[in-house]
């Protein structure tokens, strides 16, 4: 299935000088939370509701009820819009486009041509439209899960540990190859330390010197 074939057109968009509180109100008249925001009929950015409450909190520096209708429209679209967006062409597979969405952990991705004029958007609610059509549908009878990849021995990192439960870097030099006895349900681990055995230098090898005390 290609993305032509699920994306939505037409798309509701804004300008990049449209002011914030058209953008909500848009949003709630058309009830969507993503709007792209073109210059003419080319991509440049766009606006989520996520972006609005965020600004609200930033830009608009939390003003009271009253006067944050004010603020908002005078705040423009460019301030606030993201400018950086993933998009998708028509011919696209659509499971790659849900691959993207899933891996950026984004909401929507608007359908472009080589020059970035918009020609759609795919959403999450239309892949949650497909999903609800193939359940009735009995097409999907058990959700695929995917293997968990784990990393190799070689390249695997150890977890940190929790506040409070983290060895100083002189003590775990200290107890690096130390025996650990299993202990029994209740009782504390106890580490035993292995007996040092002076090492000889090997015949080649760099030694190090002790430093001579001068005299005063």
């Amino acid at each position: 299935m290609k993305v032509r074939e699920i994306m939505s057109t037409p798309v509701t968009t804004l300008e990049p000088d449209d002011n914030l509180a058209f953008a909500e109100e848009l949003m709630t008249v058309e009830r969507v939370r993503h709007l792209p925001v073109l210059d003419g009929d080319v991509l440049v950015g766009i606006l989520s509701h996520r972006d609005i409450v965020a600004a609200s909190e930033s830009i608009l520096k939390k003003p009271a009820a009253d006067q944050d209708l004010e603020r908002k429209r005078k705040a423009s679209v460019r301030e606030v819009m993201r400018k950086s967006v993933d998009t998708i062409g028509l011919d696209e597979d659509a499971a790659d486009a849900a691959d993207l969405m899933l891996t950026e952990k984004i909401g929507c991705l608007p359908v472009v041509d080589e020059s970035r004029r918009l020609l759609g958007i795919v959403t999450d609610a239309d892949f949650m439209a497909m999903a609800r059509d193939a359940l009735r549908a009995g097409k999907i009878t058990r959700a695929a899960k995917q293997p968990v990849a784990r990393a190799s021995a070689r390249t695997r990192t150890r977890p940190s540990l929790a506040k409070g439960t983290a060895k100083s870097a002189a003590t775990a030099t200290a107890t690096r190859g130390a025996k650990t006895i299993a202990s029994k349900k209740g009782m504390a681990t106890k580490i035993v330390p292995k007996v040092s055995v002076k090492a000889h230098a090997r015949k080649g090898a760099a030694t190090r010197k002790a430093p001579t005390r001068r005299s005063a």
